[in-house]
């Protein structure tokens, strides 16, 4: 092969494609900033509402070749509370602190979602799902005393079961009268030293139609459980009505 065959078949064709490499690699164009979570979900468990808000951390990086801009966060619900970084630099990561306060959270197990809004093409929104239970300190079963229909001038009684989920000196427990003298309740000593049975007790009324109060428990740390106490008052049995 002559020389000129050689310069023309290999070494042109060699710096033509060096050239562009150095163009491409001289004219790459950086990846946009983008915020990826370490979990997409945070899971809480079942927390007890006496012991006041929990703290979750959430790891946040930017896989981006440009500063990330937080534009704002939606919590979703009225129970989480979320703190973070006004930005992110590129190829660093930085930390969300995720705030839950269990008093507000619904009775079932329940899942919120919240949203962080950013600045990036790639990842405009990102969403985070937050799972939690609340223990309560103390739950009534049913947490409603219906009385349902019932005749007037007779005398009747309905038991509920009081539970305590956290140390608490029972004997400084008080029941609050509900307002209505013909309402009553007391409370005992069940099976076990966390429950005890509340009996509710609904006295002769002297007018027909629908009764309704709230019976309220003070507990010696200053919280509060309420009752709903339902009827409907009919008229009396009478001896012909009993055949």
């Amino acid at each position: 092969m002559s020389k000129r065959s050689l310069f023309t078949t290999l070494i042109i064709p060699g710096l033509l494609i060096s050239g562009l490499v150095i163009f491409l690699i001289n004219n790459r164009q950086a990846a946009p900033a983008a915020l990826v979570l370490t979990a997409q979900q945070v899971h809480f468990g079942t927390l007890p509402e006496w012991e006041g808000p929990v703290t979750r951390s959430l790891t946040a990086r930017n896989e981006g070749e440009y500063p990330l801009r937080i534009q704002r966060i939606h919590t979703g619900c009225g129970y989480v509370e979320i703190t973070g970084p006004a930005a992110i630099q590129a190829g660093t990561a930085e930390t969300f602190r995720i705030t839950l306060n269990p008093a507000h959270l619904p009775d079932s197990e329940t899942a919120a979602t919240s949203s962080i809004f950013t600045d990036s093409p790639l990842t405009p929104i990102v969403h985070i799902t937050i799972i939690a239970t609340a223990q309560r300190f103390a739950t009534l079963t049913p947490d409603f005393c219906a009385f349902g229909s019932i005749p007037r001038g007779a005398t009747h009684q309905r038991r509920v079961k009081l539970t305590i989920n956290a140390p608490t000196e029972t004997s400084g427990i008080r029941l609050l009268p509900s307002g209505h003298r013909a309402l009553t309740w007391q409370m005992a000593p069940h099976s076990g030293g966390d429950t005890a049975l509340l009996t509710i007790q609904l006295d002769p009324l002297p007018d027909m139609g629908d009764f309704a109060a709230l019976l309220t428990l003070v507990f010696p740390n200053g919280r509060t459980l309420t009752l709903p106490v339902t009827a409907e008052i009919g008229p009396p049995v009478t001896a012909a009505s009993k055949q």
